[in-house]
């Protein structure tokens, strides 16, 4: 079986050069499951390859026929997997086509009504692999297996979805010896799976569910183990949805990690909720080398939190964000532009927090309506869901990393504001919070410890960089200009109406 990690490739456009190749968690844990289980599965990741079909010509030659090809698929990867496995199912009309992943499992009749993918499954996939792979090879009819949907007869059959497997801890080790060292960034874990809150821009439930699991201390130092000592990774980053739903299993982790002396080895990064730390527990972990800290406080205004349903409030982020930076941490934060019933003066106001709060690295995301969420959903309803070919301008930073002059439609604009609006205040609220020397000398000449922007560790990859750096600078004057124009004229407007 080969599975195909499929990207976008040059989703981040101008700014893809400064992201290292990010291991994919959810092949990981099922190539983990393909070893367990003698089954052989090799990886073709698009990172990496540059002719994903001629990677896998490659080797189907050592395979045995039916071939079997998984797809993993994110929205923003969704045009070149489907272009990518139909000519796979030319060049090899016998073999079986899986498309797996969130949006497959958000939407998988829109995605069977391409003919020549043969079956989706949904949600988590290491139970439901195995027994597809040993039916296929067989010989045998897996249209009876649990967790998949297939077309039948012009309409869509979807199976019984068991429930997700309560306990992860019997899951196998991530196989990080499966992925090149000089290719990826191994310094990344995941230690939970689900979710409880109830955001309503957030589609990972689609596959995990909102039930929390989550592994145990022992578990987690076996992998912190294999990539700080087999991988000299002295910076790891958590990427857990959101690492504090139990303190319990965070203290015990925290003792461990004091035990076998990482906590002076190692910095960590971590994502979590606002509502979720408090002094005594941000103080621990600090103490044990974790060292930057990611919220997604997403707006300044109580009434927009009510609206995304995040369950907390701003003060919450505010009390939360001042304590973080009391102790010592590097803080990051998110926050959306375009969420339904929002003001300029909303977007204004987070530009004005983030300011407040001193925040070492912020993210503008314009409002994306991913398939499997209750955004998408909303959006549907209002008549504002706009979708371009196989969901192209599905991009939450697609204002800040699109060419100037071929800008990308936005997914959603809400009721009351246009797209210019959304735009130009993401622009500008970067602005405001990035023309600082000091933040711009540290992102250029330090290591980001919140992985948003690498120049590289040595001197050579800094210097491999640099074209790609005057690029940017340029595009950015661009977009400056842009925005100054756009500032200018709606002031020279207000001028000429107000004079009438």
């Amino acid at each position: 079986m080969i599975i195909i990690n499929s990207s976008s490739k040059n989703g981040l456009k101008m700014i893809q050069p400064f992201f290292p190749n990010v291991v994919p968690l959810g092949i990981g844990y099922l190539m983990a499951v393909a070893e367990r289980e003698n089954m052989r599965m090799e990886l073709v990741d698009q990172q990496i390859e540059e002719d994903v079909v001629g990677a896998v010509k490659k080797l189907v030659g050592k395979m045995e026929r039916p071939y079997i090809f998984g797809f993993s698929v994110l929205t923003a990867a969704l045009k070149s997997s489907i272009e990518v496995s139909r000519k796979l199912k030319e060049l090899y009309p016998d073999s079986v086509i899986v498309f797996g992943g969130i949006h497959p499992s958000a939407l998988p009749e829109e995605i069977l009504c391409h003919g020549h993918i043969d079956l989706v499954v949904i949600g988590e996939g290491e139970k439901a692999m195995p027994e597809l792979y040993r039916h296929v090879k067989s010989g045998k009819d897996y249209r009876h297996l649990d967790n998949i949907a297939y077309m039948k007869d012009g309409k869509m059959v979807r199976n019984r979805q068991s429930a997700l497997p309560e306990d992860i801890e019997k899951m196998p080790a991530f196989p990080y010896h499966r992925f090149d060292h000089n290719k990826y960034d191994l310094g990344i874990i995941m230690t939970s799976r689900g979710c409880p809150y109830d955001c309503i821009f957030c589609s990972n439930r689609v596959i995990t569910g909102k039930r929390y699991r989550f592994r145990s201390a022992a578990s987690i130092m076996e992998d912190l183990n294999t990539i700080h000592y087999k991988y000299n990774k002295d910076h790891i980053s958590f990427w857990d949805d959101n690492l504090l739903v139990s303190k319990d299993r965070i203290n015990a982790l925290l003792a461990e990690i004091k035990k076998a002396g990482f906590d002076k080895k190692i910095s960590f990064t971590f994502q979590a909720r606002a509502d979720n730390v408090d002094k005594a527990i941000l103080t621990e972990m600090f103490n044990s080398g974790f060292k930057s800290i990611f919220f997604g406080i997403e707006t300044a205004s109580d009434r927009l939190m009510k609206v995304l349903k995040k369950g907390e409030s701003v003060e919450d982020c505010r009390r939360a964000v001042k304590m973080a930076k009391d102790i010592g941490f590097i803080v990051g934060a998110t926050f959306i532009y375009g969420i339904p019933g929002e003001t300029h003066k909303d977007r204004m106001d987070c530009t004005g927090l983030a300011r407040e709060l001193r925040l070492d690295s912020v993210r503008y995301n314009n409002a994306t309506p991913y398939p499997g969420t209750e955004l998408f959903n909303i959006a549907k309803k209002e008549g504002r869901l706009n979708v371009i070919g196989l969901y192209e301008n599905f991009n939450s930073v697609a204002c800040f990393v699109e060419n100037p002059f071929r800008k990308i439609p936005l997914s959603y604009v809400p009721a009351g504001t246009s797209e210019d609006e959304i735009r130009m205040d993401i622009l500008l609220s970067y602005f405001r919070f990035y023309f600082d020397f000091g933040k711009l000398s540290k992102i250029l000449t330090k290591r980001d410890e919140l992985g948003w922007f690498h120049m590289g560790g040595t001197i050579m990859e800094k210097a491999r960089k640099i074209p790609h750096l005057l690029v940017l600078a340029g595009i950015m004057l661009v977009k400056f200009w842009q925005l100054f124009l756009y500032v200018l004229i709606g002031n020279m407007k207000r001028v000429f109406h107000t004079v009438r």
